[in-house]
This record gives C-alpha cells, structure tokens and sequence, in this order.
C-alpha cells in the first residue's frame, strides 16, 4: 500500500527542505506526513503538520557539482549532499527501486548506524511509501553523514540479551563529550577495550534484535534508545534489498549497542508477560489516536512503527511505548 495523493503532493512540497536544519537535526517532516498518511491522518491533519515544520527548516543546498567517485572523499557538506541526491535520482529512474537499493546499500551499511539511525529510517519510509525521491532524498543523507562506527567482529555464543547485559557492566558510564546522539554513539567506540570487546551473537536474527530494541527502551525510556525501536522498523524494511542482509543484521546490532552504551548506567529488566486490560483492537486505536492528536513528531513515528511491529511479531508490548512518554 503506497500513499495518498495529498500527502504525496505535501512530499513534493517539503523537497524543497534540507535533511537537516540547526546543529545537524533531523528533518523529520517527511517521515511524520508518510507515518500519519499511513496511520489514517485527514487531509487537515497532514496540512497541520507540515505548517507547523517548516517554518524552522532550511532549504536544500546547492547545485550538484561533482561525480559520484569523488563524494565519498568530499569533506564540504553543501557540495556533497546535492551531487550524492542528483546520483540517487538518476539511479533510482534507470533502475527501479529495487535494483538500485541491491546496488547502491552495500557501501552504505557499515555506517547504519550513522546520525542516530536516521538516513536509514528516511530510506526505510520512502521504501514504504514507494516514492523515489523520499528514497533517493533518504540515501543521500545516509551518505552526507556516512560514519562506520568500529567495534570487534568476534562472535560470542551469548543471547544478544545477554550481550547487552555484559557490556552494560564493562562500560557502566561513558564520559561524553558534549554533542548530539551521534557524537555520545561515537564517544563509545573510543572507550579504552572497546574494540576488543566481543558483540556479535553468534546466533542472531532480526527478531532478536527487535526484541532487545523494544525491551530496552520499555526499560529506561531513553529518547536514544527510541530511535532503537524506530531503527528496527527501518531495517525490517530494508533487509529485502540487502545483498548481504546478515551484514545489515551486524552492523545494526552493533550500532545498537553502541547506541544503548552512549545513554548512561542503567537496568535492562526483563519483561514479563502481562494480561492486557482493553482487547488488542481497542489499544491498537488507542496509539494510533494518540499518535494522530500528537504534535510530537518522535511520538508520530514510535507510535506507527510500534503498529507496524505488532502487526509482524504479534508482540503485545508494543501497545505500551506511548507510556514511557
């Protein structure tokens, strides 16, 4: 199922905007008006949200100006980003999306991770809604912020549960420096034993992954670890196009732990399974009202890709992330 024609037309009209505005901030004008597109939101309720973004977003840099060989090199931000989105739109209309995604991932998955999880996310919901500029528009951020994030690739016989646990307790504060999420993510793989420090579950599949997200955030709350459980929404959507898909699984797992890490001492609790008072139907409504009534564009997208979680694992938990708002 693609999108409207009212929220496709407000897509053209925020592709006038930057990925990002202020000190390196997701615009997340897009993502919210595909989210509550997707959610059932009116005409009326798209238009609100668009109104109320823009006015603190920034326009698109520049002309393209060089090759696709050379971004990867290219340190000035307002010459890359318009060069990497004309490369993406041209691959996208002479491929199709799914030939470009099985061409143009792979370089990009070591930094899956990179500016808190979100050019992958972007990517992820122009995939959902099938429209290849928000794709192409998604890449191209994935690539202005490209940062492989280093860790140890040993394999260890743990749960990846277990894994978090363990290296909760040998890393139980990081000093951060002062910055945004990525900058705290990158804090940590510069910890003394970081990069000796095995990760990688030797057994590890997306819903493992998914389920840690989930109980992670569902434990602390933390606004980082939100963007766990959005990530996780985002990779499901994207692995079909990986060539490599268990490389995704690892590079995401990592920059998940990584991510967990950068937001302080905490308890991963374990969940236990609780009889929900209200039928699954009535709490389905229940996040996607309050999602739809929400001027909260994190709230937006926690509560759609919650939904569309559930929908595939059939995990009930995911009825209970507005509650740690």
């Amino acid at each position: 199922m693609g999108i409207t024609r009212n929220c496709a037309q407000l897509l053209e009209a925020g592709s006038r905007y930057h990925v990002q505005y202020g000190d390196r901030l997701a615009n997340h004008l897009p993502m919210v008006l595909i989210a509550l597109d997707k959610l059932g939101a009116t005409p009326a309720q798209l238009r609100h949200a668009f109104d109320r973004s823009t006015p603190h977003l920034q326009l698109r840099p520049g002309s393209p100006v060089m090759e696709i060989r050379d971004i990867r090199s290219c340190r000035n931000r307002d010459d890359l980003f318009p060069s990497a989105l004309h490369y993406y739109e041209q691959q996208l209309r002479q491929l199709g999306i799914a030939q470009c995604l099985h061409q143009e991932l792979p370089p990009l998955l070591p930094s899956i991770a990179t500016a808190a999880f979100h050019g992958l996310i972007r990517t992820a919901y122009g995939i959902d809604a099938g429209h290849l500029e928000e794709i192409a528009m998604g890449l191209a951020y994935w690539n202005q912020e490209y940062h492989a994030l280093p860790g140890s690739n040993e394999e260890t016989s743990e749960t990846a549960e277990a894994v978090l646990t363990r290296v909760a307790k040998t890393f139980p504060d990081v000093a951060l420096a002062p910055g945004n999420i990525a900058d705290h993510m990158q804090c940590v793989t510069r910890q003394p034993g970081w990069l000796d420090t095995p990760v990688q579950p030797k057994h590890l599949s997306l819903q493992d992954i998914a389920h840690v997200a989930l109980n992670a955030y569902l434990s602390t709350g933390d606004f980082t670890l939100l963007h766990g459980v959005t990530g996780c929404h985002a990779l499901r959507l994207i692995l079909p196009h990986c060539q490599q898909p268990e490389l995704a699984l690892r590079f995401f797992w990592q920059g998940l732990v990584i991510a967990y890490l950068s937001t302080g001492p905490k308890d991963l609790t374990t969940r236990e399974e609780q009889k929900a008072l209200e039928p699954i139907s009535e709490r389905q409504q229940a996040l996607k009202s309050q999602a739809l009534g929400s001027e909260d564009d994190h709230v937006i997208k926690l509560a759609y890709s919650a939904l569309e979680e559930y929908g595939f694992y059939q995990d009930e938990a995911y009825m209970s992330v507005l509650d740690t708002q």
